[in-house]
C-alpha cells in the first residue's frame, strides 16, 4: 500500500476539487494520517491566523496533531464526517479516506467557531493560552475567525464527503481496469505459450479461429456461460497469434466479433437496445492491445450477464435452472413435463416464466438447443442424418428434417453438402 500522499496525488481531479470547495466556502482544507500527521496540503492555502498562532506555541504543533488523530479515529470509526473541537476550542471535522477497503486518514477541514465567542470562550482561552505573552495577539486573531452555522457546517462536510469519496472510488475502477488490461495481456501470453507446446510451433489459422468464433456465438445464444467465457479467452489467444499482435487488425477483428455477439445475444433474449448500447461502447480509439481485448470481454460479459441476470425479474432462478435442466438433457425424448418436474413446479407455470422472461416457450428454447447441437454434429460425416437426429433427441428423423428446414432454411442433407 502506498502513503496516502502518493495515493491523493495519483487521484485525478482531486486537488482541483479541494481547491475549489475552499474558494467557495472559504474553509481551510488539508490531508492528515490515521496519527495525525499532516501529509497534504494545498498550495496558496493558508491557516487562519488563530491556528498559526497556536501551532507556534511550544508544543502546540503536538497538541493539534493529536487533536487530529482522535478525530481521524472516530471518523474511520463510523465512516462519516465526524465533527470536533480541537484543543484551542475551534470546531473542525474529519472525513474519512478510504482507499482499497482501508481507511488511511482525514480530510481536516473548518477552523471556525459555532457561534461568536462568549464569556466562556474567553475563559477557557486564559486557562490554555494564559502564560501566552502575546495574547491581546491571540485575541485579535480570533476575532477574525468566521462563524459558521452547524447547518452550513453539515454541508460543507456531506459534500466533501460526497465528492471526495467518489473520486477515490473513481480512481480506484480506473486502476482495477488497468490491472485487468494486464491480466489479460497476461492470460493471453500464457494461452500462446501452451499452445506453441502443443502444436510444436504450427501456426493457427482463421479457418480455426472462425470454427471458434461460431462456437461461441453459439454458445451466447443458448445462454451457456461457461463453455462461452472458455471459447471467448481462447479466441483471443489465436486471434493475436493469427494477426502477429498487429492492433489495428486486433481492432477490426474484435469490433466484428463484438457485433457478432450482441446479436447473438439478441436472438438468446437480450434486449436489442441493451444490446446496441453495449456495441456502442466499444472505443475505437484503443491502441493498447490488452485495453482493446479488456474492452471487448467487458461487451460480451454485459451480453451474458443481460442473458442470465434478469436483475428486474421476480424468476430468475426458476428459468435459469429449467435452461440448465435443458443443455443437460437436450439428447434424451424429454417433454415440457420433464423440465417442471425437475423444478417441482406445473409445466404451464413453467411455460408462462419462459413466455414472460424468454419471449419463447419452453419446447421453442428446447428445439433451438437441438437444431445447435445438431449444426455442430453435422459438420462431421461419420455420423449419418438419421444419427445425429437421435444424438439430438429426435426420435424420427423425418421429423428432425422438417424441424430443422424450419429453423435454418434448408435439410440437414443440403446443410452439409455445403460444408463439404
Amino acid at each position: 500500500m502506498k502513503s496516502l500522499q502518493a495515493e491523493l496525488k495519483g487521484i485525478e481531479h482531486l486537488d482541483e476539487f479541494l481547491k475549489s470547495f475552499y474558494i467557495a466556502t472559504g474553509l481551510y482544507i488539508e490531508a492528515v494520517t490515521q496519527d495525525g500527521e499532516i501529509r497534504h496540503t494545498l498550495e496558496d492555502i493558508s491557516r487562519c491566523e488563530f491556528c498559526e498562532i497556536v501551532r507556534n506555541m511550544p508544543g502546540g504543533a503536538n497538541r493539534c496533531k493529536e487533536s487530529y488523530r482522535r478525530a481521524s479515529v472516530e471518523a474511520a470509526k463510523w465512516q462519516e464526517p465526524y465533527f470536533f473541537r480541537c484543543h484551542a476550542g475551534l470546531i473542525l471535522w474529519a472525513v474519512p479516506i478510504v482507499i482499497w477497503g482501508e481507511t488511511l486518514g482525514s480530510i481536516i477541514c473548518g477552523q471556525v467557531l459555532l457561534w461568536k465567542p462568549d464569556d466562556f470562550f474567553w475563559q477557557e482561552q486564559k486557562q490554555v493560552h494564559g502564560d501566552y505573552r502575546q495574547f491581546d495577539k491571540l485575541i485579535v486573531a480570533v476575532q477574525k475567525l468566521e462563524v459558521v452555522s452547524a447547518e452550513r457546517s453539515q454541508a460543507a462536510a456531506d459534500l466533501l464527503f460526497i465528492v471526495v469519496n467518489h473520486l477515490v472510488a473513481r480512481n480506484i475502477r480506473a486502476l482495477e481496469e488497468v490491472d485487468q488490461a494486464n491480466k489479460v495481456q497476461q492470460e493471453l501470453r500464457q494461452k500462446m505459450e501452451r499452445k506453441k507446446k502443443k502444436h510444436g510451433g504450427d501456426s493457427v489459422h482463421y479457418e480455426s479461429y472462425l470454427k471458434k468464433e461460431r462456437q461461441l456465438l453459439k454458445h451466447i445464444r443458448l445462454g451457456d456461460r461457461a463453455s462461452a467465457e472458455s471459447t471467448l479467452t481462447t479466441l483471443f489467444a489465436d486471434l493475436f497469434i493469427i494477426t502477429k499482435g498487429k492492433s489495428e487488425e486486433i481492432k477490426q477483428r474484435t469490433f466484428e466479433l463484438c457485433c457478432l455477439v450482441s446479436r447473438a445475444a439478441v436472438e438468446g433474449g437480450v434486449d436489442a437496445e441493451r444490446a446496441m448500447e453495449a456495441l456502442e461502447k466499444y472505443n475505437m480509439n484503443l491502441s493498447e492491445i490488452g485495453a482493446i481485448f479488456q474492452q471487448s470481454n467487458k461487451i460480451i460479459e454485459h451480453c451474458l450477464d443481460d442473458i442470465f441476470a434478469f436483475t428486474d425479474k421476480k424468476h430468475i432462478g426458476m428459468v435459469k435452472r429449467a435452461r440448465e435442466y435443458i443443455l443437460d438433457h437436450y439428447s434424451e425424448p424429454i417433454k415440457v413435463e420433464d423440465v417442471a418436474g425437475s423444478l417441482y413446479i406445473s409445466a404451464s407455470h413453467l411455460s408462462r416464466l419462459f413466455r414472460q422472461e424468454l419471449n419463447c416457450t419452453v419446447l421453442e428454447y428446447l428445439t433451438k438447443v437441438r437444431i445447435e447441437k445438431a449444426l455442430e454434429l453435422l459438420k462431421n460425416n461419420e455420423y449419418s442424418i438419421q444419427t445425429v437426429a437421435k444424438m439430438v433427441g429426435f426420435k424420427y428423423s423425418s421429423y428432425f428434417v422438417r424441424i430443422f428446414k424450419q429453423n435454418i432454411g434448408i435439410t440437414p442433407l443440403a446443410y452439409r453438402n455445403k460444408l463439404f
